[in-house]
């Protein structure tokens, strides 16, 4: 996570729900919620940015809005790639990457009202997004209605059907990815759920990927060969992919 950079002023700086006007003095207060979320840190692996743009089909002179955006990193390579008719950002946050924020339209607040006031967009990410919030079925219906006809939405969450998860529920009770000392996750997310969610927008979904092979279990931090994560991806990789395009 980026702390807020004290001295910012002008078009960058931002309150909840969009710019600041006619001030230089940054909001430091944050809800419980948002400082709970900084424990995130606002980044994910490589390996699950590179499936979930796999998975949105980029090409130039596209309009994107990334919904719990984080730093950005996602961003900086549609923006360095692409040539994007242009880029939104939305976090809890404001720890968009400075180097983006001439780039990115930066949005901070509720990403369910933030996302409600925006026009649509060719291209929606949700990445490791929707475990964080308290209503991640409200917030999966909002990002699917800002879709043009033709766009893609991508949803990437934890894969809580693991081995690793399910010996941690059988042993200790508790999912892994939503342990007690984890509170920056509220919501353990069902990929069957998510599709049948995005179904009934009029979203027609494509199968499942996964991404970033998981940890051994017992095996102290040891992840899973790549060669033997891609046998089973569903059992032994950390993040399930799912995308839905509306017609």
């Amino acid at each position: 996570m980026k702390p807020w950079m004290d001295g910012m002023c002008g078009p960058a700086a931002v309150v909840a729900g969009g710019p600041l006007r006619g001030s230089c003095d940054p909001v430091t207060v944050e809800t419980d919620a948002a400082q709970i979320q900084r424990r995130s840190e606002g980044t994910s692996t490589s390996e699950i940015h590179d499936g979930a743009l796999a998975l949105a089909q980029p090409r130039s002179h596209l309009r994107w809005i990334d919904i719990g955006a984080g730093t950005g990193q996602i961003l900086r390579s549609v923006r360095d790639r692409w040539s994007p008719a242009g880029l939104v950002s939305i976090d809890l946050l404001p720890w968009l990457a400075a180097d983006l924020r001439g780039d990115v339209e930066m949005r901070v607040g509720d990403p369910t009202t933030v996302a409600g006031d925006l026009a649509p967009a060719d291209r929606v990410l949700m990445v490791e997004t929707l475990e964080h919030v308290e209503a991640p079925w409200t917030l999966l219906r909002v990002a699917a209605r800002l879709l043009k006809p033709g766009g893609i939405l991508v949803v990437t969450t934890p894969n809580i059907l693991t081995l690793r998860h399910r010996l941690e529920l059988l042993v200790r009770g508790q999912l892994t990815s939503f342990r007690p000392a984890e509170p920056q996750h509220l919501t353990p997310i069902l990929p069957h759920i998510a599709e049948q969610i995005m179904g009934q927008e009029g979203l027609v979904c494509q199968g499942r990927r996964y991404a970033s092979a998981d940890v051994v279990p017992f095996a102290r931090g040891r992840p899973w060969p790549r060669c033997v994560a891609g046998l089973a991806p569903s059992l032994l990789t950390i993040s399930v992919m799912m995308a839905g395009q509306r017609p």
